[in-house]
């Protein structure tokens, strides 16, 4: 052979390789010719043994990532040491030594590739910031993304020239854990100065050459909550560019790297946390979430399990709203990150047995697998505790990956009678510095994950094109701020057909230009401040519920908002139910018998980790449940 012949016969046996490898073809089946599902392991350690063992299980899809920076625990996120030593300088031979170590214990592997955007400890003196710590502050420098950006496009050729055989998808990852948030709380810096005069100039805003005084930016005016934009407009203008300035940054990354990836492999970053649980909900940098999900440029968005809700009995779910990125065409990366009973890196006794060990990670591939998004099993800090020791959990993980492969990316019809609506423009509003913040992010999610219904999550914005017309409940607990736009919205496609809306705390206080408590009987058909919760019928046919303290929505009062909605109630007691007309799991904590019933008949129903049918042509089934225990069930037609 000639040269091009032998090139032409190593490029034909590549594609070959890629399509008829059995292992391959597994984790990274096309649905629709663009949409990959990934099922995975990954390590900060090398832990070969463990994936050898992932490997034998038919799982090769390994995430990689070469890190230049320490972590927020203060070691190295890799044993390997840094590539980027300088400006134009490079190690590749830590990036070579890492992919080889892996091969030689799982030589069928493919790779998703992580690339360390954050500024390397030699960077932080010349350009006088830390990516890892101060996001915001590091995106307002453009030498900064000029430096950085300079070395992703460097990585990427060597990566691709070297690997790129092997890799199938780029994770983009800077900020703080690489996650891209912030931890400033708002905190200024000359940068960030600058950038947000030009922010407020661009806007014709007038607030003058500094950023709001951060000592007033923590208080609101109305009880210390809810900012006024007659008063307080810079309050809430602050934040919104404090959160753009990251996804300014993103898709600046994103765009770059998307010309110099082939347009066959995806990209993909850990980005768009609504429902987290720290309390900085406003400052943690996520709420331009939607522009992020827009972007053509990015394919998925990753994201670790809920961490307030992990215990046995929960919900946890993702931190991203992953209807809405479903609804851009994206798709979720969920992080399975929790350590097993004897390993203590997480809580202490977040789970005590064995046996919440197999219903906990049953329960995280279920929520994945009924939502049609990809999954990785996350060893953390591996080590001789890693979290995959223990043969007979691997066989669980083995079994559950070879379930979600079975139904795959395309998502059938979810079960979307109930729906949680987030509303990112109203967070701007708010001093998260007030207990009551928690009310309008993760609290809605873990309470309707316990009453034994499944439900669907959503951004407000899709509700222009996205179809609820099956929606019989909508919970809407961040309705702070709703301008005549999304009144318009609101009662086009919320407030009609009969449906009930469950409202907390001032919905409809602001109308994007001042504050009146007035309005929250407009929304809720009962003054603000009302005690209890309260149900009201209004006019045009649907069903108010509101409550002032958002604690009074526990699983049982929704559960009985539910019922009485006409909605079906899928379980006969409350437990966590993820569903969609293919697929149905169920978790519980108590165990028991359980009654579960379905919305219309199947011809059979079959219990998937016993591979038995349960029962043939019936619309319900009743099952004895472990205590704890994570059941899954395929729904054939």
């Amino acid at each position: 052979m000639n040269a091009k012949q032998i090139k032409t016969f190593t490029a034909f046996a590549a594609v070959c390789a890629a399509v008829f490898s059995p292992s391959l073809a597994a984790d990274m089946r096309r649905d629709d010719g663009t949409r990959s599902q990934y099922i995975g392991y990954r390590s900060f350690r090398p832990q070969l043994e463990r994936t050898k063992d992932f490997a034998d299980m038919g799982i090769p899809l390994r995430i990689v990532f070469a890190a230049n920076t320490l972590n927020s625990l203060c070691s190295t996120y890799c044993d390997y040491p840094p590539i980027w030593k300088g400006p134009k300088q490079y190690d590749w031979s830590a990036l070579d030594a890492q992919i080889e170590d892996l091969l030689k214990a799982s030589p069928n592997a493919q790779f998703i590739c992580e690339i360390d955007l954050n500024t390397p400890y030699w960077a932080i003196r010349k350009l006088s910031v830390d990516s890892f710590s101060d996001i915001t502050h590091a995106a307002c420098s453009q030498k900064w993304i000029t430096m950085t950006k300079e070395w992703m496009l460097d990585f990427i050729a060597y990566a691709e020239k070297k690997w790129g055989a092997r890799i199938c998808a780029y994770i983009l990852a800077g900020g703080c854990t690489t996650e891209w948030y912030e931890w400033d709380k708002g905190r200024t810096s000359g940068a960030k100065n600058a950038a947000w005069v030009r922010w407020c100039r661009a806007r014709k805003l007038n607030y003058g050459p500094t950023v709001p005084d951060l000592s007033k930016i923590r208080t609101a005016a109305f009880e210390n909550l809810v900012y006024d934009p007659a008063k307080e407009r810079h309050k809430i203008d602050y934040w919104r560019f404090h959160n753009s300035v990251i996804t300014d940054a993103i898709l600046a990354y994103a765009s770059a790297a998307r010309k110099a990836i082939p347009k066959t492999k995806e990209i993909g970053m850990f980005y768009g946390y609504y429902y987290m649980s720290t309390g900085n909900q406003t400052s943690f940098g996520h709420l331009d979430y939607e522009r992020v999900y827009a972007s053509s440029d990015i394919d998925f968005f990753c994201a670790p399990a809920n961490y307030s809700d992990r215990r046995m009995g929960g919900g946890s779910g993702s931190q991203i709203v992953h209807s809405t990125a479903r609804h851009h065409g994206k798709r979720l990366l969920h992080e399975i990150d929790f350590g097993p009973h004897t390993q203590g890196f997480w809580k202490p006794g977040t789970w005590k047995t064995f046996e919440e060990d197999l219903a906990g990670n049953t329960r995280e591939a279920a929520f994945a697998t009924a939502n049609g998004c990809s999954y990785y099993w996350f060893d953390m800090w591996g080590g001789k505790n890693g979290f995959y020791d223990d043969p007979a959990l691997r066989r669980r993980i083995a079994k559950l990956a070879a379930i979600t492969r079975r139904y795959g990316v395309a998502l059938p019809h979810p079960a979307d009678e109930v729906l949680l609506v987030s509303d990112p423009e109203s967070i701007y509003y708010l001093n998260e510095k007030d207990h009551k913040e928690r009310a309008f992010g993760e609290y809605f999610r873990n309470a309707l994950s316990k009453t034994g219904v499944p439900f669907d999550v959503c951004t407000l914005s899709d509700l222009q094109t996205r179809d609820i017309s099956k929606t019989k409940v909508v919970v809407y607990p961040a309705a702070i701020n709703i301008t005549p736009e999304k009144k318009s919205l609101i009662d086009k496609k919320i407030l009609r057909e009969g449906r009930t809306v469950v409202w907390c705390y001032a919905p409809g206080i602001s109308d994007g230009r001042n504050l009146d408590v007035r309005r929250v009987k407009e929304c809720a058909g009962v003054p603000y401040g009302t005690k209890g919760v309260s149900t009201t019928k209004m006019a045009g046919g649907w069903t108010s519920v509101y409550a002032r303290d958002y604690k009074l929505y526990t699983p049982a009062k929704l559960r009985e908002v539910i019922a009485a909605s006409g909605a079906h109630v899928w379980a006969s007691k409350p437990c966590v139910v993820f569903a969609n007309d293919r697929f149905l799991a169920v978790h519980t904590k108590e165990g028991g018998e359980i009654k579960l019933s379905l919305p219309r008949k199947y011809a059979k129903i079959t219990d998937l980790l016993e591979d038995k049918v349960v029962v043939e042509n019936s619309d319900s089934f009743t099952c004895v449940f472990a205590a704890p225990d994570t059941r899954l069930f395929d729904l054939a037609e």
